[in-house]
């Protein structure tokens, strides 16, 4: 069982990995090229961005932040 500072820094940490992914899809759709030959190198070099790693991450501080609000005392 986590005790309460560490449900804090779980949560911390789904934060920074929603945000990191977020960033990387940004800078992926930013610099995604449109011609064929770069594309493919592109994917080739890329992977996909993740967005349900994203949503999961800040469910994840959903719930947590729910549950640690109605622990405090």
């Amino acid at each position: 069982m986590m005790n309460t500072g560490e449900k804090i820094d779980y949560m911390i940490q789904c934060l920074k990995v929603a945000k990191a992914e977020y960033e990387y899809t940004a800078d992926y759709i930013a610099n995604e090229p449109t011609e064929g030959q770069e594309l493919w190198e592109f994917l080739d070099t890329h992977r996909s961005p993740n967005k349900a790693l994203i949503k999961d991450n800040l469910k994840n501080v959903a719930r947590m932040g729910f549950q640690l609000a109605n622990e405090v005392k």
